[in-house]
């Protein structure tokens, strides 16, 4: 089956004589659908038994156009999605396989369009704990063990030593002495690609006072959730990072939060991260 999705979520049959007559031209030269996707905003998607097939143009992505393929999505139960980025260079194709991760990615792509007029603000998607179990993410499996073992407790010294401890990642450590602050205890060493002399500036500042504080306002809420609860926290983030020098990257990565509590109740939350993808743009 295959369907064309209109910038204003209609659906057309691709080789109707309906579709013709809005494109507004009935000459055999040329690909129709193609020409839609490149100029008008549609979207084509083609549901095999293995997967499903869409064929969009990120800047000319729609809003409209993204709810009408997430209910597909949802509607026709598809796990496997195949996104080929129509205009995107030499590796355009996204190759996803589970719906969710699928839905969080045309999300972003439509929040990078262009003409959205939007803030590029983290695409944030909570996922179930029992998702650890797929072997990929056998070291997340292992960080959690580790913070039941020690029933997530944890000293100041001790909270600087898990960070630094190739079990958890190295994804960094936070400390929270109130409700409403969050300092960095230690620095992820994930982001000295993002700025290398980073850890000398803001270790122990707030996170408030991070760079780029458009993806680091609203990835730092689950911090405050996950100490709440006491409760461990999986997530996928895709977000749009800028440089201290004005440059950006696309990131796409999971992390597995873990709240840890001293004997005093001093506070922390160390992030273990899975990488997926990162892109220079």
């Amino acid at each position: 089956m295959d369907l064309l999705v209109g910038d204003d979520g209609r659906i057309w049959n691709p080789y109707s004589y309906e579709l013709l007559q809005h494109l507004g031209y009935f000459g055999g030269d040329y690909d129709s659908v193609a020409y839609a996707i490149r100029n008008l905003g549609f979207a084509a998607m083609r549901f095999r038994s293995t997967h499903a097939l869409i064929r969009l143009r990120p800047s000319l992505f729609s809003a409209s156009c993204l709810d009408k393929l997430i209910e597909l999505i949802i509607f026709n139960d598809v796990r496997r999605v195949v996104i080929d980025r129509v205009g995107m260079g030499l590796i355009p194709l996204d190759v996803i396989n589970n719906s969710n991760d699928a839905i969080a990615r045309l999300k972003l792509l439509q929040q990078m369009a262009p003409d959205t007029g939007k803030s590029l603000s983290p695409n944030i998607m909570s996922l179930s704990l029992e998702r650890l179990d797929h072997p990929k993410r056998a070291s997340m499996r292992i960080a959690l063990a580790a913070w039941k073992a020690a029933q997530g407790y944890a000293t100041s010294e001790e909270a600087t030593q898990i960070a630094e401890n190739p079990i958890y990642g190295g994804g960094g450590m936070v400390w929270m002495p109130s409700n409403d602050r969050c300092l960095v205890h230690a620095w992820p060493k994930t982001y000295k690609d993002y700025d290398d002399k980073a850890e000398e500036r803001y270790l122990g500042r707030d996170m408030l006072e991070l760079p780029d504080p458009g993806y680091i306002v609203p990835t730092s809420l689950s911090f405050f959730t996950a100490a709440h609860s006491r409760t461990p926290r999986l997530e996928l983030i895709e977000a749009m990072v800028a440089h201290p020098d004005g440059s950006r990257y696309w990131s796409r990565y999971e992390r597995l939060i873990l709240p840890w509590r001293s004997r005093s109740s001093d506070r922390f939350v160390s992030s273990v991260p899975l990488i997926r993808v990162i892109r220079r743009c």
